[in-house]
């Protein structure tokens, strides 16, 4: 096996979701509401950097009218920015990175939260995503009504590749199918060139819960929670071969704590921003 081409591993937080508890965990009856941070990695690569999701959309968000078109349709779901104009602007800048320092970006998949911010790179950047996600995000009108938003990535200009089942896209970075969040749902392996890794469940599993009971996540897409159930097993066989750490996708505990380890400080939450709620 080569040696892996994965330098530094840095965890981002690149806003948050306001959503009832019953989307990361199905069957949830309690009614609460999280608070979930918007994840992304920044890899630096033998070659490059490499960005895992780009966030969300932001002017999607901070236009009314666009808003209540897209966002609207599922009003469970608040979508929160950090200050600032763009998000993953910002977060790449706190480790002196430029938007144009991106060599390449792997997405999870499509969703407004992992997609959004395609639109700020460079055409010339390669995007990679699994080819069932593609298709299915493509049809209509399906994909607007589950929180994937063509506007974000229905672009001739994006130079996509296309992943077919389980593969290592580069040596220390392998990306595995755990389909049910959506059809083409990916998570991946990070593994360092000093032995160190972690299995990056994304949204196969938004909360330790869901791994630690062992809980399909609520909001599933052409899909079952028994599917759901076999992903989420899928990551900690994965985990368990690998003797690697699950960092579940959107855990408000864990995400905080990745990037303080990592050396950086999470974005402040805005003042007021659950007040309307």
């Amino acid at each position: 096996m080569p040696e892996s081409s994965v330098r530094r591993v840095i965890p981002l937080i690149l806003g948050w979701e306001h959503l009832p508890r019953a989307f990361s965990l199905h069957g949830d009856q309690s009614g609460e509401f999280l608070v979930e941070p918007v994840p992304a990695l920044l890899l630096d690569t033998d070659d490059g950097w490499t960005l895992i999701d780009v966030g969300m959309n932001a002017p999607l968000i901070r236009d009314p009218y666009l808003y209540q078109r897209l966002h609207g349709r599922n009003g469970l779901i608040r979508p929160i920015l950090p200050a600032g104009d763009e998000a993953v602007v910002d977060a790449l800048a706190q480790w002196d990175v430029e938007i144009g320092d991106i060599t390449r970006i792997y997405l999870s998949h499509l969703h407004n939260d992992h997609a959004g911010s395609l639109r700020l790179f460079e055409a010339k950047v390669p995007v990679w995503v699994n080819r069932a996600e593609y298709d299915y995000a493509m049809t209509h009108p399906g994909p607007e009504q589950h929180g994937m938003f063509r506007i974000d990535y229905d672009d001739p200009e994006i130079e996509w590749n296309f992943i077919y089942g389980d593969v290592e896209l580069a040596p220390g970075i392998f990306a595995f199918d755990t389909p049910g969040h959506t059809p083409g749902h990916m998570s991946f392996v990070i593994e360092t060139k000093d032995g160190e890794g972690w299995v990056f469940a994304y949204d196969a599993g938004d909360l330790t819960e869901n791994f630690e009971q062992e809980i399909s996540p609520g909001g599933l897409i052409a899909s079952t929670p028994e599917q759901g159930l076999a992903s989420v097993m899928r990551v900690k066989e994965i985990a368990a071969e690998r003797g690697f750490p699950i960092i579940p996708g959107h855990d408000p505990v864990v995400w905080p704590e990745l990037i303080r380890k990592a050396g950086g400080t999470p974005p402040e939450f805005p003042a007021g921003a659950l007040e309307s709620v």
